[in-house]
């Protein structure tokens, strides 16, 4: 995992480095015309050379993460100084980022049917591949391989298995035994599958012709623009979204159900509930913290008795994302077998 954080960031910070010698601008900030984050409005040719510095301390921080604890254990104040220095880099990330990615997930099984009959939505699926969001994409894997690189630094760092974070003394934390993640991820399953419920409803409102949380004039527009199908589409994959969740603690999510034909009785594999969730999770924490930036300020995003229905439930995104990184986590801690790193489980 560090070897290919440091590797990630590394070329990100030549590249960077190479743009900034030459005059370029990356694709951040103002240079970024989808961009709507918190550094929405600085300059591109401001950012850029803060992005190479950026990539840079997360090469060091990840080629740190992997040869540090290499030989045993770790001094207290030099995890600390790593978790410091990935934190840095990770509210980096979040600056530089926005709902862009989310949205693109978002929309993406709309596009899909929808791209081959509808130029307007064909050209919006373009672009999903421009150089805005490739760049935010890239910054964002880059940081979710930092923060696992870290952990797995501290958890040898601690004398614990990298990998499951058992420790080699046999006295794992409480709160990591079944019983208890079960307990713990259950709440947090619950809370995360309730954010984008909320949202769901909202959107299907518009779509039967309910102003919830929003005019009736925007609603009519919707409909004028054929906004409804967007609606519908965003507000289906949030409810399905939701309704998934609820299997990081149900038993349909550890074993597919009856109606499942070929696949009715077996495990399901602990991947494929566990990355998506990642995922997901990683995704909605910078799309969350921007449209609060947003809401807040004077734009026409901002929180009003006429747009709460638009704007409202994603200032819980970020609780969103924290409760489904927990609750993923639960499950993991649940499922994980035996470590194939140091044997224990």
């Amino acid at each position: 995992m560090a070897p290919t954080a440091a590797a990630w960031w590394a070329l990100g910070g030549v590249v960077a480095l190479v743009v900034t010698l030459t005059g370029g601008t990356l694709a951040v900030g103002d240079a970024n015309d989808l961009s709507f984050g918190a550094l929405s409005g600085v300059a591109g040719e401001t950012l850029t050379p803060w992005v190479a510095v950026l990539a840079l301390v997360g090469a060091a921080t990840a080629l740190r993460a992997w040869l540090g604890a290499r030989h045993g254990p770790v001094a207290r104040a030099d995890r600390a100084l790593t978790v410091a220095a990935t934190a840095v880099v990770s509210a980096g990330v979040l600056a530089l980022t926005d709902a862009s990615i989310l949205a693109r997930l978002g929309y993406l099984p709309v596009t899909l049917v929808m791209a081959p009959f509808d130029p307007v939505i064909r050209a919006a699926f373009e672009d999903f591949l421009g150089a805005g969001p490739l760049t935010q994409l890239a910054l964002l894997v880059g940081g979710a391989l930092l923060v696992a690189s870290t952990w797995r630094f501290v958890r040898r760092g601690v004398g614990a298995c990298a990998s499951c974070g058992r420790h080699h003394d046999g006295h794992d934390p409480a709160w990591t035994t079944p019983a208890a993640a079960a307990r713990w991820g259950r709440v947090a399953a619950l809370v995360a599958a309730a954010v984008p419920a909320s949202y769901a409803v909202t959107r299907i409102a518009w779509v039967l012709g309910i102003p919830l949380g929003f005019s009736s004039e925007n609603v009519a527009d919707l409909a004028g623009e054929d906004g409804l199908v967007a609606a519908l589409g965003l507000g289906g994959f949030a409810l399905v979204g939701a309704v998934l969740t609820l299997g990081l603690f149900q038993r349909w999510g550890e074993v597919f159900p009856r109606w499942m034909i070929g696949l009715a009785g077996r495990r399901v594999p602990v991947s494929m509930a566990v990355v998506p969730a990642t995922i997901v999770a990683v995704a909605v924490l910078p799309a969350g913290l921007s449209l609060i930036v947003i809401g807040l300020g004077e734009s026409h995003l901002a929180l009003t008795a006429d747009s709460w229905g638009a704007v409202g439930p994603t200032f819980l995104w970020p609780v969103w994302s924290l409760a489904l990184g927990a609750a993923t986590y639960a499950y993991w801690l649940r499922r994980r077998g035996t470590c194939r790193t140091c044997g224990r489980g």
